[in-house]
């Protein structure tokens, strides 16, 4: 039964870098959900190995997903999974670890966070999407997660004490600090190309859900995420989902009062789950699963 729901407020804190890593794996369902209908089915372990499968990222065109793993010894990649042929293919290998890959909003790279050897720089760079040597994208440093705003302008994560969201003018490189103690996921939201969205973890007791005008500064409260997580995702048509490790809610801006719970995921086989991620047509939905 639907049923709206109002949770604890239990937040997991951010690490000082982007290396906490569990076993996990990647879940594709089939999906579908607007105002009047909701469907969630043929869910299967795309990842299905021992270790660290995480980060999903479909790409524009939804016919794939990029993700990070590793290879059982800490060391991580940059994979691309195709739905319909249900087969993965490694697109890097390299010395420095790869996380958070992320197609670049001319289509012509994907961009990512290398850890480099020492384990201390954390900078944003970007592969050509066809295959190549990659270019470092700016000098700011640490940085843990990144989303894009336009060709030119991105909110960072920035790891410090407290951790940082800075708006990366890349063409100048320079960051500009708008918000202490942010959530690890950055969204652009779906109905406004200025909108990006973020968590607010200053107060751990109440997590809030943030809208940044990237071009005026203005910050507003979307939604209080009284969730046992720090991830969200929007679908393209503009409904808020997030979970608490077990069950699914919903949240649309233009009906709901508050979350609505969808599904539980007990019911799939998964026990835990963290990040969501759903493709451009709205069709596909991914979570990462504890494994």
């Amino acid at each position: 039964m639907i049923k709206s729901i109002r949770l604890l407020a239990v937040f997991l804190m951010v690490g000082v870098t982007t290396l906490a890593q569990q076993g996990s794996d990647i879940y594709l369902f089939n999906f579908k959900i607007d105002q009047h209908q909701f469907s969630l089915s043929n869910g299967r372990n795309i990842t299905n190995t021992p270790g660290y499968d995480n980060q999903p990222y479909f790409m524009p065109d939804g016919e794939s997903l990029l993700f990070t793993s590793d290879d059982g010894f800490g060391q991580t990649d940059i994979y691309r999974y195709n739905i319909k042929a249900r087969s993965e293919r490694r697109l890097t290998f390299t010395p420095n670890s790869e996380y958070s890959p992320t197609p670049t909003p001319d289509g012509k790279y994907i961009s990512c966070i290398i850890l480099e050897n020492n384990n201390k720089n954390q900078f944003l760079w970007k592969y050509p999407i066809n295959g190549a040597i990659p270019q470092r994208i700016s000098s700011l440093n640490p940085v843990g997660y990144h989303c894009w705003i336009n060709n030119d302008k991105l909110g960072v994560f920035v790891v410090g004490e407290p951790n940082s969201l800075q708006l990366l003018d890349v063409v100048a490189d320079q960051a500009q600090k708008v918000a202490d103690n942010p959530g690890v996921t950055l969204l652009m939201s779906p109905k406004d190309g200025k909108v990006l969205n973020y968590v607010d973890l200053s107060d751990p007791h109440e997590p809030r859900l943030m809208s940044l005008n990237t071009e005026t500064g203005e910050i507003s409260e979307l939604i209080s995420l009284k969730k046992k997580t720090q991830y969200y995702t929007w679908t393209p048509n503009g409904i808020l989902l997030a979970g608490d490790g077990k069950r699914l809610y919903k949240f649309d801006p233009d009906i709901d009062k508050d979350w609505v719970e969808m599904a539980n995921l007990n019911d799939y086989g998964i026990k835990e789950f963290t990040r969501l991620a759903v493709s451009p047509r709205g069709d596909y939905l991914a979570v990462v699963v504890s494994e």
